[in-house]
């Protein structure tokens, strides 16, 4: 599925707590660390690279720093150059509005890169992200979009011999009319997940278990995989009601922020 990973920091201790996991993905998928560091000039690269080059070893990665006064756009950049290349990144993640007006990188990589990215936001500051992923939940809610990610999932967890384990919410008091790419009524069986993992099973030959939650989606999910170490979360994301509507409302933004493990999060084109 990929033969590198990009692990994105900015200077921060905080950017590094997702090391741990680019260290077993490493060495469960055979695949090359790369640490990008994005820096203004010549000046603040001599300054860091002494340092990078340190934490690097203790990794076995390379490093590669770029040149930029925007980091999202050379990280993006970058990535194009690189197809065959995942990008993990820590987000701060406060709310999630402050960061979309602030022009939070993490959030312009998701939109542009055109791939999923791994995603990780420690509840607690000192919290690495963990050292292996032994289950992949994929987040579904009936709908064509958010099955956009299982094609990525399914071979991520390939790459990791992880489970790979299809979720669903279903709110406790649910909409009678279905919504314009949502069938409810599939949506409230089980009959839908089993489906799912059927077709994931023809396409990518990997078994897939199923869940059914109930609650608000978010809230469900986040309580669902409390407690579970060594799970990654796959989810897609959008923008179709406006930006404030999607980064304020998203089931993948609130899970971004409260669900404490990994996250797979694609943004798809239409």
């Amino acid at each position: 599925m990929f033969d590198n990973i990009f692990v994105c920091l900015d200077g921060s201790p905080l950017a590094e707590k997702i090391l741990p996991l680019a260290q077993g993905v490493a060495k469960t998928t055979g695949a090359t660390i790369a640490l990008l560091r994005v820096v203004e000039n010549s000046k603040e690269m001599s300054a860091e690279e002494s340092y990078m080059r340190k934490l690097a070893g203790g990794f076995a990665a390379q490093v590669r720093f770029l040149l930029s006064r925007d980091p999202a756009a050379a990280i993006i950049e970058e990535l194009a150059k690189n197809p065959g290349a995942v990008p993990l990144m820590t987000t701060h993640g406060r709310t999630a509005l402050a960061e979309a007006l602030l022009g939070s990188v993490a959030f312009r990589v998701i939109k542009g890169v055109k791939r999923p990215v791994i995603l990780y936001s420690p509840l607690d500051k000192n919290t690495d992200a963990p050292k292996k992923v032994s289950t992949l939940a994929v987040a579904l809610d009936g709908g064509e979009f958010s099955e956009k990610i299982m094609p990525f999932a399914a071979e991520m967890a390939k790459s990791l011999a992880a489970r790979l384990l299809l979720i669903q919410a279903v709110p406790l008091h649910p909409p009678i009319q279905p919504g314009p790419d949502q069938e409810t009524i599939i949506m409230l069986e089980p009959s839908y997940l089993r489906q799912k993992s059927a077709v994931i099973k023809r396409a990518h030959g990997i078994a897939a278990d199923w869940e059914v939650l109930h609650g608000e989606p978010a809230d469900a999910i986040c309580r669902y995989l409390k407690g579970m170490p060594d799970t990654m979360l796959a989810i897609s994301t959008h923008a179709r009601r406006g930006l404030e509507q999607v980064i304020l409302g998203s089931v993948a933004a609130s899970c971004i922020r409260h669900a404490g493990v990994p996250i797979l999060v694609y943004w798809p084109e239409y």
